[in-house]
């Protein structure tokens, strides 16, 4: 186990895109679907609306192309305006004895024309089908009767009717649609789901940015800097780490197993692990007994130091009572050594040959759906080195300033490196960093192990503790993590 030499080169782009769609999938669902929503019911209660249609032609002196400069357009876009104007709408508002003013009817009513031609396409809008085409007819018939009364030339000579310059005909008569013009539920729905995809995507980019906590393996070790060689599910932490009986929970000790043989591979294996993290709650201790656990039913000699001051005792985790090694010591020099360190009792556990066959039942005993699983796994690994596991707690007091100032106080780097001469590993619950204590211990640590829960553990907390461990100069560290990556992690 080595530091950040071994950490994996930089997941593809393609990836960091797949973990993000897969962080921010539930923002990203949940703007769609509320967009989608809020479209549908909007659509759905919406009223319907009606458009009638009419084709109007305009000329001059009876011919459909008007005589000044031969310009159609100029000339279209002039007879568009006039029947817009408000004294038609007046008049029709009059004749039909329509409520509101002429500005309601003119929002309504929409004039359009193409170049070169001299038909004018006007349509009117309303919420009933019957009421567009009979206001639209009086709108044309309107607008005629004011062309033919306003826009009329001179007389040839005495006894000739006069021409008028500017005629109007109603050529396509006032129709609606079958079908309303709006709303459109379908169409409306897909723009709005496409809109509601992109916004969801901008808000989980915004909050993905936003979010200092680490998410995945490959993060984690990109700010670690350290390689992630084991991971343990959440529902682990704050758990005892033995079931009834005093007998370790198979599951438990088979997560940590990458660990343990991490540990203990090869003739120069660590004996001297300091578990820590970069904050409280992170489930350090979680770590700390069942690696503690799993080296012991492996049939080596374990001691166990827990100098945590804040949250659960190590005690806890291995179900231990008041007086059978949860009350915390005081160690001023080796002679205090013996008579502060407790045998953990795992019943057969870590006896060999009997190791599986305990832990199975009391993973059985415990409601452990996966005991018949690890079977195999406890007893292929089970006393492997040929003679009995053994445990050993030590619950240290941490001391006060009068202690240290006094030097009756033997210093925890002294104490560990004693240890170390006592059993075949020593395993230290550390308080979190920064720590003066932890800072002891890593001075004189052959590994440290940093506990980093996902979705928890921050990225300025990792950087923090990486530059730590890299300032004291660590000889290894490596990370293990709480929470999805151990759905992830080969053992």
């Amino acid at each position: 186990m080595t530091p950040s030499t071994r950490v994996p080169d930089s997941q593809s782009a393609a990836r960091r895109q797949l973990e993000f769609l897969k962080r921010q999938a539930g923002v990203i669902a949940l703007v769609t679907a509320l967009t989608v929503g809020t479209a549908a019911a909007v659509s759905f209660t919406q009223p319907k609306v009606y458009r009638a249609s009419t084709k109007i032609v305009v000329g001059q002196g009876g011919s459909l192309q008007p005589q000044f400069g031969n310009v159609v357009q100029p000339f279209t876009q002039t007879m568009s305006s006039l029947l817009v104007s408000d004294i038609v709408a007046k008049r029709v508002i009059q004749d039909l004895g329509l409520k509101g003013s002429s500005n309601d009817l003119l929002k309504n009513l929409h004039v359009s024309s193409t170049p070169d031609s001299a038909v004018l396409q006007v349509s009117f809008d309303s919420k009933n089908k019957a009421d567009a085409v009979r206001i639209l007819g009086s709108i044309a018939s309107v607008f005629i009767a004011r062309v033919q009364e306003t826009l009329r030339g001179p007389e040839a000579s005495k006894g000739q009717a006069a021409v008028p310059v500017i005629t109007a005909t109603v050529f396509d008569p006032a129709h609606a649609s079958s079908t309303p013009i709006s709303p459109h539920p379908k169409r409306t729905i897909a723009f709005a789901g496409i809109i509601g995809l992109a916004l969801g995507v901008v808000l989980g980019l915004l909050r993905d940015t936003l979010d200092e906590s680490m998410h995945g393996r490959q993060e984690l070790e990109e700010y670690f800097g350290a390689p992630v060689i084991a991971a343990l599910p959440k529902k682990m932490v704050g758990r005892r780490a033995v079931a009834q009986g005093r007998r370790p929970v198979p599951s438990f000790v088979q997560a940590v197993e990458p660990l343990r043989r991490q540990l203990s591979r090869g003739d120069a294996r660590v004996r001297l692990i300091v578990i820590t993290s970069g904050g409280l709650g992170e489930g350090k201790s979680t770590v700390a007994a069942n690696l503690s656990i799993a080296l012991a039913v492996s049939g080596e000699h374990v001691i166990c130091v827990d100098v945590n001051s804040t949250g659960r005792r190590l005690s806890h985790y291995l179900d231990l009572r008041n007086g059978d090694g949860d009350s915390a010591e005081t160690v001023r020099g080796p002679m205090d050594v013996p008579k502060a360190l407790r045998e953990v009792d795992l019943g057969d556990g870590i006896a060999p040959g009997s190791a599986a066959e305990a832990a199975v039942t009391a993973g059985r005993d415990s409601g452990n759906d996966d005991a018949p699983h690890d079977l195999a796994w406890i007893d292929g690994h089970a006393g492997r080195s040929g003679k009995p596991g053994r445990m050993q707690l030590l619950v240290l007091r941490h001391p006060s300033d009068s202690d240290r100032e006094s030097r009756a106080y033997w210093s925890i780097a002294d104490l560990v490196t004693d240890l170390k001469s006592r059993a075949e590993y020593v395993v230290v619950d550390a308080p979190p960093l920064p720590s003066r204590t932890t800072f002891e211990l890593l001075s004189v640590a052959e590994t440290a192990i940093v506990v980093a829960q996902e979705k928890k553990t921050t990225k300025e907390r990792a950087k923090s503790v990486r530059e730590t461990l890299e300032r004291l100069e660590v000889p290894s560290y490596a990370i293990v993590t709480v929470g999805d990556t151990a759905r992830a992690i080969v053992a």
